[in-house]
């Protein structure tokens, strides 16, 4: 299966290893349950709450006793999992199959010292999801005292039919998060606190420098304010939100409102769906919060250079700003500059000195009045997804003569698939709910879900793209089972299209399309095409993604250095001890890859421990991502500064293959 096309080649020996997360979804089908299994009318009152005692029980009682027999029975046979977030791993982690699950989970359990055994949180409630899939959804909640916090979490129980010929339900999938330390929990009147006064002094020290101030800096900065922790964030750009200010003027998000906002912070009633957020919206949003919050930032900054020392788990970063070179010194350092976002991924083709037009990637593009303004009387858009169709409507919509080159079939996802109350459109009725409810899931199984029920939607409409391929787009829809909006985001980091109504334009023959074709070579007057045509455009406007989403490759760079230089140092100290100084580079060749997933369904390399190197965070990804994970770095980073962070449990306990069930 193809992978983003605009992504990086592997970096060798990359550590995660990268999966693939359809294959996995292929591999590991939902369960499919006899019909008639259950009687919903059965299910009523708290009878879910009653199953999903007995199951706790029997859970804890293995536990307590290091039953591992019995855990393993607590379990779905067919297919079960384990999402762990800290609570015992204190690493991000996704366990499959029961016996696997069941050694994993005694040893962390005990390493973790769970306390008064997992309760339930509240009521569970019985969900018929399909005739041939349904379960009881139980939230649950249970202490740590090593270290010491509440963690909370939710397990989904499928029914079996037992020896005895009566139903008994099964753990699916269990979830389980750190919720907040008993040290210091979450403290929101923490926020009102007032900043720090950085002008007063050149050099200075902190807890934890933060390197991008948009949305996944200044969420990481406010949770670990409300933690009690200081941190600085310095950002190349000269305001707060400027990280939206600056893109082109059109740039809109194609989601529900309330799926985007930052965490203690909602955005205004009258922004709320069916309004689509705008990049003043989102500029707006984040400028406020700054201010609202006291956060200690730094603008106009470019990072001269990094240094980690090995020995005192300290960071000295140098930049360059207003008042002059600075050095800062800190115990943590977060990367949270839009990894996968920053470095335009532009193709590189023959002859472009031949081209005489205005030739641009989607980063460097303002609008279509500016184009006009230099001349331009058509445009070529290379690209079809979200971005493209942005551009493509602004050309439209300013007079140009407007071509989009699609390069291969692209996946349409209509609005209001996205807003549906069983998808995005959750987020609508409460945001915590929502965050709960979607990202406790495995990511092989949320795929599923998603993907079923956009399959479902298309069905019922299976003509609704039939104009947009007469007009020559050719168009993947839901019904199409290699499609899956979760590979979209999670590996690919684009590559489809929300449709805000962009296609109609394109339906409607009011631009033109040139589909199934490369860019190879430029004129004189536009570009030529693998298929031996060419066309010719006043400007090219390159939505063509970035090329950044594996740190790896870019931290040299956001750190100050060179990539060619090897700045790593082995110093004598008077007393004979060696100060080991990492610069730019090495610090880079240390990180785990990022972005796509593991072998477990996981993130690479996000809101985590990285393996060979300490105190060094990277922070990012979609703006759901930015709420949860900010509180998931941010109390890791607590319990470091606390002396209170265990080892991340990183190997899966042994079980002897022959009882082993397929995995992941």
């Amino acid at each position: 299966m193809t992978l983003n096309s605009t992504a990086q080649p592997p970096v060798r020996d990359e550590y995660p290893q990268r999966a693939d997360l359809r294959r996995m979804m292929n591999q590991n089908p939902l369960p499919t349950l006899p019909l008639d299994l259950i009687d919903p009318s059965a299910m009523v009152g708290d009878e879910a709450t009653i199953q999903a005692r007995g199951v706790l029980n029997t859970l804890n009682n293995a536990l307590a006793t290091g039953d591992m027999k019995a855990l393993e029975g607590c379990f779905y046979a067919d297919q079960a999992y384990w999402k762990d977030q800290l609570a015992l791993t204190w690493h991000l982690r996704t366990f499959s199959a029961p016996r696997t699950i069941a050694a994993s989970l005694l040893e962390t359990a005990n390493l973790r010292n769970v306390f008064g055994g997992v309760e339930v949180d509240g009521a569970a409630v019985f969900l018929p999801a399909t005739p041939v899939l349904q379960f009881i959804d139980c939230p649950l909640v249970f202490k740590t005292q090593s270290p010491s916090g509440l963690c909370r979490g939710k397990m989904l129980l499928l029914p079996v039919v037992n020896d005895e010929q009566k139903i008994a339900w099964k753990i699916w999938i269990l979830s389980t998060r750190l919720e907040s330390l008993d040290v210091q929990p979450e403290d929101e009147n923490l926020l009102q606190l007032p900043g720090r006064r950085l002008n007063e002094s050149m050099d200075f020290e902190t807890d934890v420098f933060i390197i991008g101030a948009g949305n996944a800096g200044v969420a990481l900065s406010a949770r670990l304010k409300a933690l009690g922790v200081e941190s600085v964030i310095v950002d190349r750009n000269p305001c707060p939100g400027d990280n939206w200010a600056l893109r082109y003027d059109c740039m809109q998000f194609h989601i529900p409102t309330a799926f985007c906002e930052l965490p203690y912070m909602c955005y205004d009633k009258e922004l709320q769906t069916p309004h689509l957020l705008t990049r003043q919206d989102l500029a707006s949003q984040v400028r406020r919060y700054v201010e609202t919050f006291s956060l200690n930032t730094i603008h106009s900054v470019k990072v001269l250079s990094t240094e980690y020392d090995e020995v005192a788990k300290k960071w000295h970063v140098t930049f360059a700003s207003p008042t002059g070179q600075r050095r800062a010194t800190s115990k943590h350092l977060v990367m949270a500059t839009g990894i996968g976002s920053q470095k335009p991924n532009m193709p590189q083709i023959a002859e472009p000195q031949l081209y005489k037009g205005i030739n641009v990637h989607s980063a460097e593009y303002k609008n279509a009045k500016l184009l006009r303004e230099q001349g331009a009387k058509s445009v070529m858009v290379i690209g079809s997804a979200n971005t493209a169709f942005d551009v493509l409507a602004d050309c439209h919509k300013a007079g140009l003569d407007a071509t989009m080159v699609v390069r291969s079939p692209t996946y349409i996802v209509p609005l209001e698939y996205v807003c549906d109350k069983n998808s995005l459109g959750a987020y609508d009725g409460g945001v915590d709910a929502a965050d709960k409810l979607i990202l406790s899931l495995p990511a092989v199984v949320d795929g599923q879900l998603a993907r079923s029920l956009f399959a479902m939607l298309a069905a019922n409409e299976p003509q609704r793209y039939a104009a947009l391929e007469a007009a020559g787009f050719p168009v993947l829809d839901s019904r199409n089972p290699d499609c899956a909006l979760m590979h979209n985001l999670l590996e690919r980091a684009g590559g489809h299209y929300v449709d805000v109504g962009g296609t109609k334009l394109i339906e409607e023959r009011k631009v033109n399309v040139k589909a199934g074709v490369e860019p190879v070579a430029y004129t004189k007057s536009g570009l030529r095409f693998s298929d031996g045509s060419c066309v010719d455009a006043d400007a090219i406007v390159w939505c063509t993604g970035f090329s950044d989403s594996n740190i790896v490759t870019t931290a040299t760079e956001i750190l100050g250095g060179e990539p060619s230089t090897n700045e790593s140092a082995v110093e004598a100290e008077p007393n004979g001890s060696e100060k080991r100084i990492l610069g730019p580079r090495a610090i880079a060749s240390r990180l785990d890859a990022t972005w796509g997933l593991d072998d477990e369904g996981e993130i690479r390399g996000m809101w985590k421990r990285h393996l060979n190197i300490d105190n060094i965070w990277i922070m990012g990804g979609y703006t759901q991502q930015h709420r949860w994970h900010s509180r998931t770095l941010a109390l890791q980073i607590k319990a470091a500064l606390e002396g209170l962070l265990p080892p991340a449990y990183r190997h899966t306990a042994a079980v002897e293959p022959a009882d082993e069930k397929a995995s992941l």
